[in-house]
């Protein structure tokens, strides 16, 4: 990349081409620049600046096709409640208001009727159980519900019948392995079991068969003791069953991608990458390894099927500009 980026996005634009934005470089300076990725030609363009710098926002493709950014820490720490959109005609970025609450590392999942959900993070001081929605029709931040417990370091799957798992994090110094349910017809969230561990900074995908794997993350609050093991949540039963254990153990992962074939590609938190097979329920490793333990990169499936990855840190926290494909 012309800039190396950890707390990054990445999300695919109408061209198919990748919009990349935001991060902290080499020397810890966060940024407002953004990049172009163009996959046929594999090169780099700048694009337009945000209006604020920003690392550990969220992104969220709208359904004009345009991107919400949101959130996420500015220079000094400052967590933000602006939020901004890139305007994929014109390349700009334009105001889309203010969140109700400031917060970083936070999740965005869209939702089937379009609003933004956007659950949980961190203030400038404290872990957030607050959620809220971004209405694409009117451009407004409405609170909705409120989670059992604080959440930073979860994650947020949209399930087949349109309502959003919620799962783990760090909550104070504590790592939880409860679970949670946004209902987008009520508003509101109600509990959904317990994993087999506590875990944070790990990922998680649906898969075909309308179950949710869980892979890695941290069993600890300051992110040291990576794991090794997954599961798997039943949403018809709300349990969760083991299901294999990674090569590597693994936290501070990028997002877990779901393949065309099914399959579920597990990156970052490590030196390697691993593939999980749904139908042995069992992971193996991908052949080729990164430059170095990769932690928090950012992860997007493309057209074609192949992922590719960017950005991210270094096992003592310095950003990278490498970027990586994957091919099944």
């Amino acid at each position: 990349m012309i800039s190396a980026r950890a707390g990054l996005t990445a999300t695919i634009l109408p061209d198919f081409k990748v919009l990349i934005a935001g991060g902290k470089d080499k020397k810890g300076i966060v940024l407002s620049t953004t990049e172009i990725y163009d996959p046929t030609t594999e090169t780099f363009s700048p694009g337009e600046k945000m209006s604020v710098p920003r690392q550990g926002h969220v992104a969220a493709v709208l359904g004009d096709s345009n991107i919400l950014i949101a959130g996420g820490r500015t220079r000094g720490g400052v967590a933000l409640t602006s939020s901004e959109m890139y305007d994929y005609e014109t390349g700009k970025f334009v105001s889309r208001g203010k969140m109700h609450f400031a917060r970083a590392h936070a999740t965005a999942t869209v939702l089937r009727d379009g609003r933004v959900l956007v659950v949980g993070g961190q203030n400038t001081n404290q872990d957030l159980d607050s959620a809220e929605t971004y209405n694409l029709l009117d451009g407004k931040w409405t609170l909705t519900g409120k989670m059992s417990s604080a959440r930073a370091g979860h994650t947020a799957t949209l399930l087949s019948d349109g309502r959003v798992l919620i799962l783990g994090g760090r909550s104070a110094s504590s790592v939880l392995a409860s679970a949670e349910i946004f209902d987008p017809k009520t508003n509101r969230f109600s509990p959904a079991g317990a994993m087999r561990e506590a875990r944070c900074t790990h990922s998680a995908a649906l898969l075909p068969n309308g179950k949710v794997l869980v892979v890695g993350g941290a069993s600890d609050a300051g992110a040291t003791k990576p794991l090794a093991s997954s599961e798997l949540y039943d949403p018809d039963s709300q349990s969760f069953a083991p299901s294999g254990d990674l090569n590597e153990a693994r936290m501070k992962l990028g997002d877990a991608q779901l393949l065309l074939d099914g399959r579920v590609l597990i990156a970052g938190g490590g030196s390697s990458a691993e593939i999980y097979e749904p139908r042995a329920a069992m992971f193996r490793p991908v052949v080729g390894t990164f430059d170095f333990l990769l932690s928090s990169p950012a992860l997007i499936e493309l057209m074609d099927g192949s992922v590719r990855i960017f950005g991210g840190a270094d096992a003592e926290g310095n950003s990278s500009a490498k970027s990586w494909i994957y091919r099944p």
